[in-house]
């Protein structure tokens, strides 16, 4: 079959270059796993420096509540700050001089005997720390809290349990893999959309606007193989690259998984039971087509363009388009419903969320499926139908 004589021509071609061996197997199974592993070593060495350190402190006016400044002198890793001018409260705290500051009102200790709510004002810089000095802070607040509302039951001769009048048992009736499932299928998207498009980037831009540049483009043209099947041949070649580079990133992010020391067991054996072979099947079902319509739409592109770099330039901006309903698909409230499974991209993470959390809606899968293969179909006709075209292939 001549289709598969030009695919097996173009895929020796393709693995001889060094620069493909490492955008489709080098990059993405080194990168995959230092995201995992880099982004959470940075955010627990955050958290622990956050927990760790000595908050500076200042608080005004602890001569209307000593019990309440005596927390805080008492607390460790605390350090009170004195003497600061209130006008300049808010400097300090954006210049990081102090991390918080407490201010009672002078009618503090009233308020409280008369069993009222005190008030209280706390300056911080949100954006710092994750809020852990925020939260330091309250934890010390709260503290104190509980101490005088159990004076006040006390006094009044009244169980502390009077003031909770309902007790609430929350059962939770998700199971461990749509918990780990709607958090990592959120983050799985990602992965083979992104590694996907860019597996299906240079072989696509090399098949066509690299070959046009080198001159090598008329020969193959003069072969007994007709256009449909030298396009074919090329978008087997890309769509191959695309799905290799995106589930080696996959494995790549599984193996850093097993190998992260500080994620708690049960969480690596869900992460297996997710990973099962019925899982793996139907995320194959959602990778193929999307690699397709990646790499059907960027070989049109680069038969398109005059040279390699005119390529680049035009498919650059792809990846700002591909990436926005990915980031959509993870915010809470958007399901796959009707609308969203029609809608490129955004119904591959909807989805992908779905298969992984294992509460699989076959009629909106369907609908899914069936909106890939369609808009694939749809893509590998526009490329076929840009080959085609003798202005398209000789524009130099």
């Amino acid at each position: 079959m001549k289709i598969w004589i030009i695919f097996k021509k173009e895929l020796k071609d393709i693995l001889r270059d060094r620069r493909t061996i490492m955008m489709m197997i080098i990059f993405p199974l080194l990168i995959a796993p230092a995201i995992i592993t880099g982004v959470s070593k940075v955010q627990m060495m955050q958290m622990k420096k956050a927990q760790e350190k000595k908050l500076k402190l200042h608080f005004i006016g602890k001569e209307y509540a000593p019990n309440l400044f005596q927390e805080f002198v008492s607390s460790e890793r605390v350090v009170m700050i004195p003497r600061i001018q209130k006008d300049s409260i808010q400097h300090y705290i954006q210049e990081e001089f102090i991390d918080a500051v407490i201010e009672v009102s002078s009618h503090y200790s009233l308020a409280l005997g008369q069993n009222r709510k005190a008030s209280i004002k706390l300056y911080y810089k949100g954006s710092d720390s994750m809020g852990i000095t925020r939260k330091r802070v309250e934890q010390i607040v709260e503290r104190r809290e509980r101490i005088i509302i159990s004076e006040r039951m006390e006094k009044l001769n009244l169980d502390l349990d009077i003031v909770d009048a309902f007790e609430v048992e929350r059962i939770d009736v998700s199971s461990s893999q749509e918990k780990i499932g709607k958090a990592a299928g959120g983050f799985l998207p990602y992965i083979f959309i992104i590694f996907g498009f860019m597996g299906a980037m240079y072989p696509g831009l090399d098949l066509g606007a690299g070959e046009k540049e080198r001159g090598t483009l008329e020969t193959i043209l003069s072969s007994p193989a007709s256009r449909f099947d030298i396009v074919m041949g090329k978008f087997l070649v890309v769509l191959t690259a695309a799905i290799t580079t995106s589930f080696i990133a996959i494995g790549g992010l599984y193996l850093a998984v097993q190998q992260f020391p500080d994620i708690p067991v049960e969480i690596l054996q869900v992460i297996q039971d997710v990973l099962s072979l019925k899982v793996f099947l139907m995320i194959v079902g959602l990778v193929v087509p999307v690699s397709a319509f990646f790499s059907a739409i960027i070989l049109s592109l680069s038969i398109y363009a005059k040279s390699f770099k005119e390529a680049q330039s035009i498919v650059a901006p792809l990846n700002i388009i591909i990436i926005f309903p990915a980031i959509i698909g993870t915010i809470p409230g958007i399901e796959l419903n009707h609308i969203t499974a029609l809608i490129p991209v955004l119904n591959v993470s909807l989805a992908a969320k779905d298969v992984v959390a294992g509460i699989v809606d076959p009629i909106l899968m369907a609908e899914v499926y069936g909106s890939l293969f369609l808009l694939a179909g749809l893509s590998i006709w526009f490329c076929v139908n840009r080959f085609n075209r003798e202005e398209t292939i000789f524009r130099n």
